[in-house]
């Protein structure tokens, strides 16, 4: 910035032309809050045990319920928009009866009653994102579910617990 002279008795006063305008701005964006960009990666991760199945002559489900609540998120961050960058996941399995198949469920922002699935892998973990380009926040809901046919156990108790990472940016 240049210093431009006054006369006698004015205050000086700055030139805020040009490129000297526009360092005075980028200065500014620098240090203030409103200004800085925030692309950092924040993760959510939750651990749920799946629910033990009452197997009956054609199978049974086991279900692992992820709830994205408010409480997930950082204060302040309601309303602020969010892009999902993937799900982490780890499953568990049902080691006692046959032919168990797992599907990765995700239902968008207070809207359970709309839910995409992809089938994943009992006892193993992966990532997904295939869901990546469907609206994402606070409400937002995963489902880990877990089915076997009927012949094996009468009752299906899961052998540990899945887990869900979810990765995001605001």
């Amino acid at each position: 910035m240049e210093l431009i002279s006054a006369s006698l008795g004015s205050k000086p006063r700055y030139d805020l032309s040009g490129r000297s305008y526009l360092v005075f701005l980028l200065i500014g964006m620098t240090f203030s809050p409103s200004g800085v960009v925030n692309a950092e990666e924040k993760m959510i991760s939750k651990t749920v045990t799946p629910t033990v199945i009452n197997v009956i002559s054609i199978g049974g489900t086991g279900l692992a319920i992820f709830r994205l609540s408010p409480s997930d998120f950082p204060a302040g961050s309601f309303g602020v928009p969010k892009q999902l960058l993937g799900i982490d996941w780890n499953t568990t399995s049902y080691p006692e009866n046959i032919k168990e198949s797992v599907e990765l469920c995700y239902s968008r922002p207070y809207n359970t009653a709309q839910r995409t699935c992809v089938p994943i892998w009992p006892g193993s973990s992966g990532t997904s994102t295939d869901f990546n380009d469907q609206p994402f926040g606070q409400g937002a809901g995963l489902t880990i579910k877990h089915h076997v046919l009927g012949g094996g156990a009468r009752l299906g108790y899961p052998a540990g617990s899945d887990t869900v990472t979810v990765r995001y940016r605001d």
